[in-house]
């Protein structure tokens, strides 16, 4: 379990990616709809849309943070050892990550349009596993080409993400619902900037 974290090459393409996944997911956390009555009365789409975020994704959301937050914690400028990286995966970011990616799989939109959004959440959410537990390993086995490997499912998980968030900003739109906290930062945010001294 030694260097390969604290390598710029390998450090960077993953700090930088969960600094941009985060811009996609961090506001999510501040994400409320607010319902006109005509087409909650008469939308089930827009009904099952509020439902999916202000029940379900929202009430899953803090799980996604604390993951996020535990893993910036010995990453990039905070890192100090991979042995550090390695305990906080194994340790929090896997279990707390799994969780979260369990809880959306549970969670049963009723309409087609909701549920196809759904999936592309939970495909984000399985990359972003993936990478994290591809990261532990390559830490555990000394093997560069895993960690690789785990940036580039992170990396799949923030295309992932943005095109959740694209389709979810349309669908609401489309069924005249507002999102509302859109430029609200949560607290955490600030954990998954890039320090300004990161190339």
């Amino acid at each position: 379990m030694s260097g390969y974290c604290c390598r710029p090459d390998l450090r960077f393409p993953l700090s930088s990616v969960l600094c941009r996944l985060s811009s996609v997911l961090c506001r999510l956390s501040s994400v409320c709809l607010i319902l006109s009555c005509s087409a909650c009365a008469t939308d089930p789409v827009a009904t099952d849309l509020a439902g999916y975020l202000n029940q379900g994704v929202m009430n899953l959301a803090e799980l996604e943070q604390k993951a996020l937050a535990r893993y910036a914690a010995v990453t990039g400028s905070n890192y100090t050892s991979d042995e550090s990286v390695y305990n906080a995966l194994k340790d929090h970011v896997v279990p707390l990550y799994r969780r979260f990616l369990d809880g959306l799989r549970e969670l049963r939109p009723d309409t087609s349009e909701v549920r196809d959004l759904n999936r592309l959440y939970v495909g984000a959410a399985q990359s972003m596993y993936d990478g994290f537990k591809l990261k532990m390993v390559g830490i555990e086995q000394n093997e560069t080409n895993i960690i690789i490997a785990g940036n580039q499912k992170i990396e799949e998980a923030r295309i992932q993400s943005e095109k959740w968030r694209s389709e979810l900003t349309a669908l609401a739109g489309k069924h005249d619902l507002a999102l509302l906290g859109e430029e609200q930062e949560s607290s955490w945010w600030d954990i998954l900037k890039p320090s300004s001294s990161s190339k």
